[in-house]
C-alpha cells in the first residue's frame, strides 16, 4: 500500500489537475474514432507511465498493476488504458527490431538500487553469464558501472565511449545529488527565516536570508553544469540508437570538445562545489558571529520581503478562520492589522526587486533528460 501512495503522490505532482472530476471524466473516457481526439490522450497516458515507470525505477511494467493500482480512481480506471499499452508495446517492438540502443550503461549504485542490495550481485553474475550484463570501472577514481544488453543478442565489448558516458552518468548523479541537498537546505532556511519574522527578530531573518541567497547561487551552478552533462549524453545516446558505432564514438567526441567539458573540467567544478559548501558554512559562522543590521544587498531585501508578504498572506487567512468561528470579530481584525504593521515596519533599505522566491518551488524546475540517456522504461 505504501507504494501505491507513493505513486498516487508523484501522479499528483505531475498532473496538478488530477483530483478534477471534469478533467478525470475527460481522460478517464474509450478513444474516439477521430485520431486528431485520441491522440493527445494517447499522448497523455504514454508519457504518464514512463514518468511512473522511471520514477520507480521499473524496467517491466505489469498492465494489472498500471490498471489495478496506478490509475484506479474509486474503482474506475481508464477505458483507453488497454489500447495505450497495446500501442505502446507495438511500438516498442518496432524499435527494438530496427535501430534502438542494443545496450545502455548505468552505475553500480543504480543498478543496485534497482535490483536491491543483496540481489545486485547474483543478478549481475547471472546476467554475465549468459552474455546480457558485462562489469567493468575506471580504476583511477574508482568509478563502477553495468553494461547491459537490451536486445536479445550478447551485450557489446566496453569501449573507451562506454568509459567516458559512466563517468558523465556518475558526474550527474552526483550533481544531482548535491541539488537535492541545496534544496533541503534551501527550504530549512525559508522556514526558519518566515519563523524569525513571525516571532519579530530581524536580525536571524537576515541571516536565514543571507542563506537562501547562498544556496540559490550553488543551484545555479550545479544545474548549469548538469545540464550540459546531460546535453553530451543525449548527443551520445541518439548518435548510438542508429547503430552505427564509429559514428556515435565521433559526433560524441564532437559533442565534448563543442561543449567544452572534459573529464578534468568535471572534476574542477566537483572540487569547486566542495569549496562553495565549506564557504558557505564559514559565512553562515561569521553572521552568527556579526551584526548584520548594516547590511545593503539588494538581493537579500527581496528574499526578506518576499517572506514578509509571505507571512503576512497566512496570518490574513488564519484571521478571517477565527472571524468566522468565534464572535472576536474585532479583536481579530486588530491584531491583524497590528501583525501587518510590525511586518511593515521589518522593511529594510529601499531597492529594487531583483528576483523572486516561488512558495511552492524554490527553485526553477528541471527537465531530467538523463534518465533517457541511462534506461529507457518499457
Amino acid at each position: 500500500m505504501d507504494s501505491v501512495s507513493s505513486v498516487k503522490e508523484f501522479i499528483r505532482k505531475q498532473v496538478p489537475d488530477w483530483d478534477d472530476e471534469i478533467m478525470a471524466t475527460a481522460r478517464f473516457k474509450a478513444f474516439s474514432g477521430q485520431r486528431s481526439d485520441w491522440e493527445p490522450k494517447y499522448l497523455f497516458w504514454k508519457d504518464l507511465i514512463l514518468k511512473i515507470a522511471r520514477h520507480l525505477d521499473l524496467f517491466i511494467i505489469q498492465p494489472s498493476q498500471v490498471k489495478e493500482e496506478w490509475f484506479n480512481r474509486g474503482g474506475l480506471t481508464p477505458l483507453c488504458i488497454d489500447h495505450v499499452l497495446d500501442k505502446t508495446a507495438q511500438i516498442i517492438k518496432c524499435l527494438s527490431e530496427s535501430h534502438w540502443t542494443s545496450s545502455c550503461i548505468v552505475t553500480m549504485s543504480k543498478f543496485q538500487g534497482m535490483c536491491g542490495p543483496s540481489e545486485a550481485a547474483p543478478l549481475l553474475s547471472y546476467l554475465s553469464g549468459l552474455g546480457k550484463a558485462q562489469y567493468f570501472s575506471i580504476s583511477k577514481e574508482v568509478i563502477e558501472g553495468v553494461k547491459i544488453s537490451l536486445s536479445s543478442g550478447s551485450v557489446p565489448a566496453i569501449s573507451s565511449l562506454d568509459l567516458d558516458v559512466l563517468r558523465l552518468i556518475w558526474t550527474a548523479q552526483k550533481l544531482e545529488d548535491q541539488i537535492a541537498m541545496i534544496d533541503r537546505r534551501y527550504e530549512m532556511s525559508r522556514k526558519s527565516a518566515l519563523a524569525s519574522l513571525n516571532s519579530g527578530n530581524k536580525k536571524v531573518a537576515l541571516r536565514h536570508a543571507r542563506e537562501m541567497k547562498l544556496a540559490s547561487e550553488s543551484r545555479e551552478r550545479c544545474t548549469a553544469l548538469l545540464n550540459r552533462v546531460e546535453e553530451v549524453l543525449n548527443v551520445i545516446a541518439n548518435a548510438e540508437s542508429t547503430q552505427k558505432v564509429t559514428e556515435a564514438i565521433r559526433i560524441g567526441a564532437e559533442a565534448m570538445k563543442q561543449n567544452k567539458i572534459t573529464v578534468e573540467e568535471v572534476e574542477h567544478c566537483l572540487e569547486e562545489l566542495e569549496e562553495s559548501i565549506d564557504a558557505q558554512k564559514q559565512v553562515e559562522k561569521a553572521l552568527e558571529s556579526n551584526p548584520v543590521s548594516g547590511i545593503e544587498d539588494e538581493d537579500i531585501e527581496e528574499e526578506l520581503e518576499k517572506l514578509e508578504l509571505e507571512l503576512e498572506s497566512e496570518n490574513l487567512k488564519i484571521s478571517k478562520v477565527e472571524v468566522g468561528s468565534t464572535s472576536g470579530e474585532m479583536g481579530a481584525l486588530g491584531s491583524t492589522d497590528s501583525l501587518t504593521d510590525a511586518l511593515s515596519n521589518l522593511k529594510l533599505h529601499d531597492g529594487s526587486a531583483t528576483e523572486s522566491v516561488s512558495q511552492k518551488s524554490p527553485f526553477p524546475t528541471r527537465t531530467k533528460n538523463s534518465k533517457q540517456a541511462m534506461l529507457e522504461a518499457a
